[in-house]
């Protein structure tokens, strides 16, 4: 699957390049940094090959300031519509909700910000991996 097909990739990428102090990734650091931000697809639903309506949940994680935390977390959702300015192959993105919800495990304020984004699985330079077909 290429980086164009997956679009929790595509998001991770452009919050990479959008928020250079908050490092995105779809892991949990090994060495949690004072700041960072995980991604993960929770679900949506797909139309063939052709579509995917994907729900992405953007998790903006601050040690020390909660502020700074739902800062990040709005400039996020202030910015979100440019992300299909940035992908040709997604068409749209909203913000679903933003919750604040710290992380009593890990000790770190936490919002969480669900993300519908369209995401066009045609295109002049796609071609649909085959499904294999199960045998009996």
């Amino acid at each position: 699957m290429s980086k164009s097909e997956n679009v929790e990739a595509m998001v991770i990428e452009w919050l990479n390049d959008l928020l250079a102090d908050y490092p995105a990734s779809s892991d949990t650091p090994k060495n949690l940094p004072d700041q960072f931000i995980l991604v993960e697809r929770t679900g949506g639903s797909r139309v063939a090959m052709v579509g995917d309506a994907a729900e992405i949940l953007i998790e903006v994680y601050n040690k020390e300031f909660r502020s700074d935390c739902s800062e990040i977390a709005n400039y996020i959702a202030d910015h979100i519509k440019g992300l299909p300015e940035t992908y040709d192959d997604i068409t749209d993105a909203s913000v679903n909700s933003i919750i604040s919800l710290d992380d009593t495990i890990k000790q770190y304020h936490r919002y969480q910000i669900y993300v519908d984004v369209f995401h066009s699985r045609v295109g002049a330079d796609y071609t649909p991996t085959p499904t294999p077909i199960p045998t009996a």
